[in-house]
This record gives structure tokens, sequence and C-alpha cells, in this order.
């Protein structure tokens, strides 16, 4: 009987994945959807020549307009010994962001929470947070810690303002708060990657929530680990642990069958493996030991892919480019896919087309003239360095090099993911996808 049942979910699952295979296969002219095929072959050009001088080992790459997929390519290699596929998994890391802010919006519909509410009411130990402040120069202490003017706001968590950060940029800025800040969490055993095997999420957050705040909530937007929090916040408001809330509600409703915080062993075979480069040809594969960037903990090994109780809503999802898509186009059909609505368009405009950060700018990934949303980076305008399309294109990035972007104006999309690090590498290669994708339009 056990191995009937074996060979039973055996079966359904290898059907699930060639009919997941044939329909991301599905695509259209490019002409039919007003794009150039011609225009389109730069993208092949330029994935090979990366490929061919070893800045990166392989990649996928997604274009899509009007709804319909008209350019899917794989190039290179997912492994030492074997090629990348259209349904190879990717560590999508911060791409799980968007996800953990869809997954709130979706309980924030229900009625269940509002975006005005002190994060307290939900984990109490935000309640009476202090910020820490500089002293000046002689003063008996450097620095005094100070009440908050307001308590976090679930709207804060989303939108970045909520005074938190993430320990890895501290390598980058160096202003003496923000180090007296990391100095804390470092102290408390706080970790911005998910390499935690003997505790829960709510169990770090909850320590995090006793630390002092950078700024005050709503004075700075500052990426952070705001997104763990709303993770969390998930858990407590719905009673169900993030995975199976994300499951029910995400995955399942949009067909996203690739998609997982934890994979199955019959899919291991599929991931990706993570490569290190200087992006001046000495490519390295990585093991599974843990792997540091800084003060940011990544676990690129299969043991840890699948299974762990450590759920961030920052970082922890595995999924496919077609799977990725498939959210990505529910998010430009302002909330619905294929007959399936997840959330009502003047959600999705709330979280995509309002900017709630406003006169800072989002220049974590991007420079000034880009607003954030709610789980989002929006481009204001085209006056500035980096040009991602039209005014109001909204997107996010993972840190082993993974990317989409959304133009509503073009009803395009455009996603990126390959499994290489250090993530600031690519910026280059991905601000040329984004010209040869919108170069493409011929009507």
């Amino acid at each position: 009987m056990k191995l009937f049942l074996w060979l039973c979910i055996s079966f359904v699952s290898a059907f699930l994945n060639y009919a997941n295979a044939q329909e991301a296969s599905i695509g259209v002219k490019p002409e039919s959807v007003g794009l150039s095929s011609k225009r389109l072959q730069h993208i092949d050009n330029i994935i090979d020549q990366h490929i061919h001088d070893k800045k990166i080992a392989g990649a996928v790459v997604l274009v899509a307009r009007q709804g319909k997929i008209a350019y899917f390519r794989v190039a290179g290699l997912a492994d030492t010994d074997k090629p990348m596929q259209k349904d190879t998994i990717f560590r999508i890391v911060s791409m799980t962001k968007p996800l953990t802010s869809v997954a709130v919006m979706l309980l924030y519909e229900q009625g269940k929470l509002l975006l005005s509410d002190p994060v307290s009411k939900y984990i109490p130990e935000f309640k009476d947070q202090k910020v820490l402040e500089l002293q000046p120069q002689g003063s008996a202490s450097e620095y005094k810690l100070v009440p908050a003017k307001r308590e976090v706001t679930v709207r804060d968590l989303l939108s970045h303002t909520s005074g938190l950060l993430y320990l890895f940029p501290n390598n980058y800025f160096h202003d003496r708060e923000r180090q007296l800040v990391v100095n804390f969490y470092k102290e408390a055993g706080i970790s911005d990657g998910f390499c935690r095997p003997n505790e829960t999420i709510g169990d770090m957050v909850k320590r995090l929530a006793r630390l002092p705040l950078y700024k005050h909530p709503g004075e700075l937007w500052e990426y952070s680990l705001a997104s763990d929090v709303l993770g969390y916040l998930v858990e407590v408001v719905s009673g169900q642990p993030l995975d199976q809330f994300v499951q029910a509600h995400i995955f399942t409703p949009l067909k996203m069958r690739d998609s997982h915080f934890f994979i199955p062993q019959e899919k291991l075979d599929r991931l990706s493996a993570v490569w290190k480069s200087d992006w001046q040809g000495s490519l390295t594969r990585i093991g599974n030991e843990p792997m540091l960037d800084g003060d940011l903990a990544l676990c690129p090994s299969d043991a840890y892919a699948l299974s762990a109780k450590y759920l961030t809503g920052g970082g922890n999802v595995l999924s496919t480019v077609y799977d990725y898509y498939r959210f990505a186009q529910m998010l430009l059909n302002k909330g619905e896919l294929d007959g399936v609505r997840l959330l009502s368009r003047k959600t999705v405009e709330l979280m995509t087309a309002t900017n709630h950060i406003g006169s800072f700018d989002a220049t974590f990934l991007h420079d000034h003239g880009w607003k954030f949303g709610l789980g989002f980076a929006i481009q204001q305008d085209r006056a500035h360095d980096v040009d991602a399309g039209d005014a109001g294109v909204y997107e996010w990035a993972g840190i082993y090099s993974t990317r989409f972007s959304i133009d509503p104006k073009e009803q395009k999309i455009t996603i990126f993911m390959s499994q290489t690090s250090p993530f600031n590498l690519h910026f280059n290669l991905w601000d040329k996808l984004l010209v040869l994708s919108g170069s493409a339009i011929i009507n």
C-alpha cells in the first residue's frame, strides 16, 4: 500500500511539473503584442555575452506585454552539470517582500487590520519604543534613548519608514548612529538572513521590537527588516504560519505551482546553484556552507531549502520565472488573473501607484527620482540616471540577482533571474535589459 501511494504521489507530481512546463512554454509572436522579434534578440546577445565572459553562469529572462508572454529564454547553466530550464527554481530572496506585502493587504481587505494601526496592537513588544539619538561631543554619554514621537504603524512597515534597519548596509554607510543601532542588533542576535535553524521569525521579531529605532517612525525611508516583521504580523493576525497563509491565499489561487518557502524533495534537482562572480571572468559555484555578505547571512544549502521553521517575510521564497510572472500579471491586471481576483483595483493602486514616502527617495536600489509604495519602488519620472521606462513603473529585486519590472502604461513585464553574488554587480546588466525590452516596443 505504501509503495502504491508513493507511486501515485510521484505520478501526480510529475504530471503537474509537466503541465506547468507546458503552460510556461505557451507564448505569442512578439509582433502580435506590439514588440519586435528582431529587437528582442538583442537580449539574447547581451545574456550570451555575459555567460561567455563568465560574469554569470546562466539566466532566465521573460518579457510579456498585454497579458501575453512574448519572450521567454533560458541560457547557460543552472549548475555545473545541468543547463538552465524554464522551470528552474531560484532563491528569489527579497522578491519575497512584494508577496508578503500582498499577504498583508489581503488581511487589510478582509477588515482584519488597518494601515494606520500601531504594530503594537498585534505585537505588544512594539509598545513604548525608543529612538537612539547622538549627544553633543563632550557629553557624558555618546547617545541617549528618547521616546519615539509616535508608534510604528503597519503602513510604516510596508513603506520602509519604520525606523528599523538591516545590518548589511552598515558596510556601506558609516554614520555613527547607524553603527550604534547595528551594535544593539548584533548583541541581541538579530540577523538579516535566514540561516536560523533553532528559532522562529516570531522569536527574532520580538527581540527586534525591544531595541532602539534608528530614526523616528515616518522620518526616513530606510530599507530594513520591516518585511520580516510583516511576515510575523501575518501569522499573528491570520492565525496561520506565514508559508501556509501565502500558499492558500496567493500561490494556490494564482497557480504558482513551483513557489515554496521550502521546496519538496522531488523538486530539489530543479534548484539552481548560487555562483560567486567578480564580473571579470572569475565564476565559482558556492557550496552548501552559509555565505556571508558583510553581516548578511545567506543560506544557499540544499538542506535549508528543504526544511526549516524560520519563515522570513523578507527573503524566504523559492520560485520560477513563470510563477513570478503570474504574480506580476495579477498586479498589472489590478488584482485579477484568469478569473481569480486576489485584490481590488483600488488596493493595487494604493500599493503600486501611490507614493507613501513623501519627499524622501527610495535610493537603496535606485537613484533619486524613485519613490516607494507598499512593497514596491515606483519610478516617479524619467529625468534621472537610469531610465526604467515610463513614470509609474514599479519593481523590486532579490540579492542573488533576480529582478522584475512592471510598466502599467505599456502593459509590459520584464523578469530576470540568475543566481549570482555579489548582488550589485548585476545592476548594469539589468538596466540594459530594461532598455532592450522597452526599445522592442514598436506600437
